[in-house]
């Protein structure tokens, strides 16, 4: 056997061994999200959905939803273990396992409003975004960054709410477009706290919508 096939047949088990082991892990961790997530999404609906999209995304979704929420969507975002290059390349800008919580409201909100935290991977080229929409910036709490078309009096109150114990916001947004309604945490973080506290949480900050 040459050396260059020799050279070819490693990096070829190394890169579908890699792929491999990085599909098997990121299954099991979202077995383990969605084993976390049963403990409160009865909360917000009976009947839920699942499916893989890919090996790095996990969606659950609730089409007839309990108030105030109509349609539900739990998407666990899962770094691309399966690909080393791309999982090295998505550390490196600061992306982790990701909760997020989208919803259709039974009711339209009465204001609009976003904050996120400027350095989090999933609101990149939101404050951009915000400011060519004509969006004034607005106080918020810590180190998040919030806008706002309009005066929003209950935007401490959103923020109060959001902030879980030992897990920081990422991104809250209400809109009258859809999703009216959409969260985003860390995943390692909030798996610390119980799903029925963070559900209950999601189901109060709908309601102040």
């Amino acid at each position: 056997m040459s050396l260059s096939l020799a050279i070819f047949i490693i990096v070829v088990i190394l890169v579908v061994g890699g792929f491999a082991l990085g599909t098997h892990r990121n299954i099991r961790r979202g077995d383990d999200a969605m084993r976390w997530a049963q403990g409160g999404l009865r909360l917000v609906g009976e009947k839920t959905t699942l499916h893989w999209l890919g090996s790095s995304v996990l969606q659950l979704k609730i089409e007839n939803a309990k108030r105030p929420f109509r349609q539900v969507e739990v998407v666990f975002v899962l770094e691309p273990r399966d690909i080393a290059p791309l999982w090295w390349l998505a550390r490196a800008r600061g992306r982790r396992d990701l909760f997020i919580f989208r919803s259709r409201l039974h009711t339209l909100p009465g204001f609009e409003f976003e904050a996120f935290a400027p350095e989090a991977w999933s609101a990149r080229g939101r404050e951009a975004h915000l400011r060519r929409q004509k969006w004034q910036p607005v106080p918020a709490r810590d180190s998040l960054a919030a806008y706002s078309p309009e005066p929003v009096p209950a935007a401490h109150r959103l923020l109060d709410l959001a902030a879980l114990s030992g897990c920081p916001l990422l991104r809250l947004s209400v809109q009258r477009s859809d999703p009216n309604f959409e969260v985003h945490w860390p995943l390692a973080e909030l798996k610390k706290l119980p799903a029925s506290t963070v559900f209950e949480t999601l189901r109060k900050l709908g309601e102040l919508t």
